[in-house]
C-alpha cells in the first residue's frame, strides 16, 4: 500500500489551524483595500452634506433677501400713503409746519413741499425737473420719483405734494436680517450700498438675488449678494461623517476579511478531508488487493466442506450455517470490490432491475438472528408489488445493510419497543426504500452534516458509512435523504430510478 504522509500532514495542519480559529495577520498591502472604500463612502457623504449645506444657505439667503425687500417695500408704500392723505385734505397745513411733525416718525424724510398753481412752497427749495415729474405723475395717475443722487429722491404726487426721501434712512442696518451681507438699492445712476458686511474680493461661492420694491411709484431694484467662504462649510458635519464613515468602512473591511478567513478555513478543512479520503482510498485499494485472495479461499473451502459432510443428522444445520457463511463471504468480496471501484473509478455502474422482495429476504436472512438477540424486530413491507428499482444489487444491499446497522445502533439502550421498519414503494418515476426506527432520532445540529465525510456522533465511528452510502446512491443515479419522524425516531429514504419509467 502507498500513502502520501507529507500531503496528509500539510492538510491536517491546515485543518488544525482552521479549527483553532487562527486568523492571518493583516499585511500593510491590505490597507488600501480599507482606505479606498472609506474614501468613496466619505466622498459621497461629504458631497451630499456639502450640497445640503449649500442648499440650506441658499434658501436662508433668499428668505433674508425677501424679508429685506418686504421691509423696504413697506416704507415705500408708507410714502404713497402720506401723499394720498395730504392730497385728500381740503385745508392742509403749510409744508414748513408739517415737516417737523412727520420727520420723527419717518427718519428717511428730508423735506416736504407742494407745487400749486405753478408756485412752490416747502421746507426745501424747489428741485430742478419738478414740473416734468409732476407731468409724469398726472399722466400715470400715481406718484412719480425724481432722483437727485444715488440716495435721495423726490416723490411727486399728481396733487403737487412732494416728499424728499433719503433711502439711507429707510431701514436701519441692525433691523435687517443678520444673514445678509451686501445689499444695494438702485435709485439713481449708481447703486446705493445699504449694507456692507462682506468685502467684494472674498473668494468662494457667490450668491446673488435681484428684486424690485413692491411699490408702483418706487420700483427701485434691490440687489443682494453673498459669498460662501470656507468658514461657512459644514466642518462639524464633515468631521462627524468622517468618523462614522471610517467606522463603517472598518466594519465592512473586517466583515469582508472575516468572511474571507471563514471561506479559507472551510477550504482548508475541505482539502484536509480530501487528503484523508485520498489516503484512505490508497489504503482501501491495498486492503482490497490483500483481502480478496483470503476471502476467495474462504469461499472455496466452505463449498468443499459442504460437499464433504457425511453426518446425516447434522447435515441440514451444518449446510444452513455453511450457506450463511458463504453468503457473508460473497457479500464481503462484493463490498471490497465496490470500494475498489469507488477509489479507482473505471466505467459507468451497471444497473439492472432489482427484486425488492428478494433483496429484503436476503437482508432479513443475514440480520434477523443478530437483531432478535438484541431485542429488535425487523419488518418488511412492499407497498408496490411488481415494481422494480434500477440499481446495482451489491451496492443496494450494502446501503440497506448499513442503514439497518445504524438503526440498530441507535436503538441500543432505547426504552420501549425496538422496531426497524423497512418499506419499499413506487413514487412517480422512482422507487423509494425507507428504513425507519423507534429510537431517539438525529440531533438537529447533526442532521445537516450527517453525510459529511468523517463526521460521526458515535465514539467508535469513523464517519464514512453514510458518506459511502450517499456515494453509492449517486453512482446509481439515486438520492439518499435523512429526516426525523414526528413521533420519534429517524427515517432514511433511498430513491432510485424505476425500471420501465420514461427517462
Amino acid at each position: 500500500m502507498r500513502t502520501r504522509p507529507g500531503g496528509l500532514r500539510r492538510a491536517t495542519d491546515a485543518a488544525a489551524r482552521a479549527r483553532a480559529g487562527i486568523i492571518p495577520i493583516v499585511k500593510f498591502h491590505s490597507l488600501p483595500r480599507a482606505v479606498l472604500p472609506w474614501l468613496l463612502i466619505f466622498g459621497l457623504g461629504a458631497a451630499w452634506t456639502g450640497w445640503r449645506a449649500y442648499a440650506d444657505a441658499l434658501d436662508r439667503f433668499l428668505q433674508d433677501t425677501s424679508i429685506a425687500q418686504r421691509m423696504l417695500s413697506q416704507k415705500a408704500v408708507q410714502h404713497e400713503a402720506v401723499l394720498a392723505t395730504l392730497s385728500a385734505l381740503s385745508h392742509p397745513p403749510a409744508p414748513e409746519r408739517l415737516y417737523p411733525s412727520l420727520q420723527p416718525a419717518m427718519p428717511q424724510l428730508r423735506g416736504i413741499g407742494q407745487l400749486r398753481d405753478g408756485a412752490w412752497t416747502g421746507s426745501r427749495a424747489e428741485p430742478p425737473g419738478l414740473a416734468a415729474a409732476l407731468g409724469r405723475a398726472r399722466a400715470a395717475g400715481r406718484p412719480a420719483a425724481l432722483a437727485l443722487d444715488e440716495a435721495r429722491y423726490w416723490l411727486v404726487a399728481p396733487s403737487g405734494w412732494s416728499l424728499l426721501v433719503d433711502a439711507r434712512g429707510l431701514v436701519a442696518p441692525a433691523d435687517l436680517p443678520p444673514g445678509l451681507r451686501n445689499l444695494d438699492l438702485s435709485i439713481g445712476a449708481a447703486p446705493l450700498r445699504l449694507l456692507d458686511r462682506q468685502p467684494g474680493e472674498v473668494r468662494g461661492i457667490a450668491m446673488e438675488f435681484d428684486k424690485t420694491l413692491g411699490a408702483a411709484s418706487q420700483p427701485f431694484r434691490l440687489r443682494s449678494a453673498r459669498t460662501l467662504t470656507a468658514a461657512d462649510a459644514p466642518w462639524g458635519a464633515w468631521g462627524a461623517w468622517a468618523l462614522a464613515s471610517a467606522l463603517l468602512a472598518a466594519g465592512l473591511h473586517a466583515w469582508r476579511r472575516n468572511r474571507a478567513d471563514t471561506r479559507r478555513r472551510q477550504e482548508e478543512a475541505r482539502l484536509a478531508a480530501l487528503a484523508r479520503l485520498g489516503t484512505l482510498g490508497e489504503m482501501t485499494a491495498g486492503l482490497a488487493h490483500e483481502l480478496n485472495q483470503p476471502l476467495t479461499a474462504i469461499l472455496a473451502h466452505t463449498r468443499a466442506a459442504a460437499r464433504l459432510l457425511d453426518d446425516e443428522d447434522e447435515r441440514p444445520a451444518v449446510r444452513q450455517a455453511l450457506a450463511a457463511s458463504a453468503e457473508q463471504a460473497r457479500r464481503a468480496a462484493g463490498i471490497i470490490s465496490r470500494l475498489r471501484a469507488l477509489v479507482k473509478p473505471s466505467g459507468p455502474v451497471r444497473r439492472a432491475a432489482v427484486d425488492p422482495d428478494a433483496l429484503a429476504a436476503s437482508l432479513r436472512f443475514l440480520r434477523e438472528a443478530d437483531l432478535q438477540a438484541r431485542g429488535i424486530r425487523l419488518s418488511w413491507r412492499n407497498a408496490s408489488p411488481g415494481a422494480r428499482p434500477l440499481g446495482d444489487p451489491v451496492a443496494l444491499e450494502q446501503i440497506l445493510h448499513n442503514l439497518v446497522q445504524n438503526a440498530a445502533d441507535a436503538l441500543a439502550g432505547a426504552p420501549g419497543a425496538r422496531q426497524i421498519a423497512l418499506q419499499g414503494e413506487a413514487q412517480d418515476a422512482a422507487y423509494a426504500f425507507s428504513v425507519s426506527d423507534t429510537g431517539p432520532g438525529i440531533a438537529p445540529d447533526a442532521l445537516p452534516r450527517i453525510f459529511d465525510p468523517f463526521y460521526t456522533t458515535r465514539a467508535q465511528g469513523m464517519g464514512l458509512g453514510l458518506t459511502l452510502c450517499e456515494t453509492l446512491a449517486g453512482s446509481m443515479d439515486g438520492r439518499l435523504e435523512a429526516r426525523n419522524l414526528q413521533g420519534g425516531g429517524a427515517c432514511f429514504t433511498l430513491r432510485l430510478p424505476l425500471a420501465g419509467a420514461a427517462p
